[in-house]
């Protein structure tokens, strides 16, 4: 080898060295850039409210993952839905939902586990002819979040100003997605106790101490606003009878069944709760006693049509209810009022059953 061709090699050698090293320092550059991101995002998103990792994700997302659109959507397994959670599509309304086989490339990353990368999603298996105008890139990205092998949700990411998504951009939102699909599920899993601890494992209704607790509070709102509230406890008819002649189960269905035909006479300020066995409790703020009468019957002669069946039998079940308002001059508390309303009770099924008495405040002088 002549000194030329020596010089020249010794040239390209160091400028292959030269692009070795810049490479290098640019993928641990980048590398720092999104441990830094991580970080970033594991300070927000380290929160024990569903609603607040969703809302932040809006807020985070899109920078860290240097995308221009996602959305994620939680999957509900029992329904075989996904319900969007978080987003920041303009075209998109809140409470979006579809069904798993409404969309091929989610349910493909579901079932497998894996995510799918499309570089152009116009001309993948996926596409069935729907462009938006608002992507100018073609990329697609479908991310399932699972814990521990079970898929609680989906992330999708589409566009951005480089018009193009790398390997190393799709290896750097794998792990952010790990660190969404943890804090979700510790969210959901605070929320669910946090359910369980105030509401009746069987019916899903108020558990006895939260109502005493709400109830509490609206006696304190009443007095100080000088608003009316009423209360109605309601008692199911016979229902050792029920559980001793259809059994147990039986015995569920029908607390299941009443609990529900509250639900749909209940308005969005009521409190719905499960007293006690057979016994139930509704709160109603800004209701005076006639509107606690009518809502009362609405559910007695609901309950008492509805018809239950065992062994190719069918039986009906009627409530006995008990109804107050409380009286600021004559009361002086939550207990007062459910007394009241639980001497009415007492007055109802001494009557007959299957009824709904008033109760009053010299019903406390008597009692």
């Amino acid at each position: 080898m002549n000194p030329l061709e020596h010089e020249k090699l010794r040239l390209q050698e160091s400028e292959t060295i030269r692009n070795l090293l810049k490479r290098q320092n640019t993928l641990l550059g980048n590398s720092l850039e999104n441990l830094d991101h991580l970080i970033y995002l594991q300070k927000s998103i380290n929160l024990l409210s569903l609603q607040e990792i969703c809302r932040v994700m809006v807020e985070k997302l899109p920078f860290i993952l240097s995308v221009q659109y996602f959305t994620f959507f939680l999957f509900d397994k029992n329904r075989r839905r996904l319900s969007l959670a978080s987003h920041n599509h303009p075209d998109l309304e809140e409470g979006h939902s579809l069904y798993q086989n409404d969309s091929l490339i989610m349910k493909e990353a579901m079932n497998s586990g894996r995510y799918i990368f499309e570089q152009d999603f116009s001309a993948s298996r996926y596409f069935l002819g729907r462009k938006n105008p608002l992507f100018s890139c073609r990329f697609f990205v479908s991310i399932p979040l699972m814990i521990e092998n079970e898929i609680i949700g989906v992330m999708n990411l589409n566009d951005n100003q480089k018009g193009f998504y790398h390997v190393g951009d799709l290896d750097f939102a794998l792990n952010v997605s790990e660190f969404v699909a943890l804090s979700i599920s510790n969210a959901m899993l605070y929320e669910r106790a946090e359910k369980l601890s105030v509401t009746d494992g069987l019916t899903g209704l108020d558990n006895h101490q939260q109502m005493q607790t709400l109830l509490k509070n609206e006696v304190v709102r009443c007095g100080r606003y000088n608003s009316p509230l009423s209360v109605i406890i309601m008692d199911i008819d016979h229902f050792k009878q029920v559980n001793d002649t259809y059994g147990h189960q039986k015995g569920d269905e029908i607390l299941l069944a009443f609990s529900a035909i509250m639900k749909k006479f209940c308005r969005s300020n009521d409190v719905a709760a499960r007293y006690g066995g057979e016994e139930f409790f509704l709160v109603l703020p800004e209701t005076h006693i006639k509107g606690a009468l009518h809502i009362a019957e609405r559910i007695r002669e609901e309950m008492a049509s509805r018809k239950f069946q065992s062994k190719g039998k069918e039986f009906n079940v009627t409530v006995s209810c008990g109804i107050a308002e409380f009286d600021a001059d004559h009361m002086q508390s939550a207990a007062d009022l459910i007394k009241v309303s639980d001497l009415a009770l007492y007055k109802a099924k001494n009557a007959g059953r299957n009824r709904t008495i008033q109760g009053t405040a010299d019903d406390l002088l008597n009692a």
